[in-house]
């Protein structure tokens, strides 16, 4: 088992790929990138820029300790909702980025409660 030491620098780690990920991600839906694909999936275009804006917040939530568990537990359930939506789609391959996102996510939120 891993020391409090190991364990926080694996949340830090973790936290910064997920901030890194979401302010990608979420600044590609806000710049309006995936319109096509959300239309695709059966979304309406608004829904892009709504998880845009809540994924880029999320981003930020990482970057700070005391806000890592909340933007932990607010994207769960997104990348549970994109993995739904690829599979759904018949893309499950690329339901690989979500389910990793939302594993290092459940972890970050376990250790920063």
């Amino acid at each position: 088992m891993a020391d409090n030491g190991t364990a926080g620098k694996a949340v830090s780690v973790a936290s910064i790929l997920l901030a890194l990920l979401f302010l990608l991600n979420g600044g590609m839906k806000i710049a309006g990138m995936m319109v096509d694909q959300f239309a695709v999936w059966g979304y309406p275009a608004w829904f892009q820029y709504l998880i845009g804006v809540v994924e880029a917040l999320a981003g930020v939530g990482f970057l700070r300790r005391p806000t890592r568990f909340l933007a932990a537990v607010i994207v769960i359930p997104i990348m549970a909702g994109a993995i739904y939506t690829l599979v759904r789609a018949g893309t499950a391959p690329q339901a690989a980025v979500p389910a990793v996102a939302l594993l290092l996510a459940l972890f970050v939120a376990k250790k920063s409660r």
